[in-house]
């Protein structure tokens, strides 16, 4: 069992859906998102989402630090991810100030999304 099932424990009729992410990048924008409000010492959703999700914030916190560790995702990497995460938008890969920081996006997430499905967190 892993540390997300011990979180939201065995589905039942009456509990809402578990809704994977569509992609890394919504992990991340909802893991930015969640670590806002932490910050911010509010909740991270306003009303009740009718939805869950498939892990903790701390796990993609986890993973990333993990990789990090692993050299596998780099100072670089986490510093565009970061910036753009808080400006809860990618790169602009047409901009010519952000196309850098659009290739390094690119490489972070191709890093970073094959973990999240083999956890079953994304698509």
């Amino acid at each position: 069992m892993t540390a997300t099932q011990k979180a939201y424990g065995p589905a039942t009729s009456g509990s809402k859906p578990i809704i994977k992410f569509s992609s890394a990048e919504e992990a991340w924008f909802w893991f930015i998102r969640t670590e806002k409000a932490r910050a911010e010492r509010a909740k991270a959703e306003q009303s009740a989402p009718v939805f869950d999700r498939p892990c903790l914030p701390d796990d993609i916190y986890s993973l990333v630090s993990r990789l990090h560790r692993k050299a596998e995702l780099f100072d670089l990497h986490l510093e565009v991810m970061g910036e753009y995460g808080y400006l809860d938008r990618p790169p602009f890969a047409q901009e010519d100030d952000e196309t850098v920081d659009w290739v390094i996006w690119v490489d972070a997430f191709d890093t970073l999304e094959p973990y999240l499905v083999g956890k079953g967190i994304v698509e």
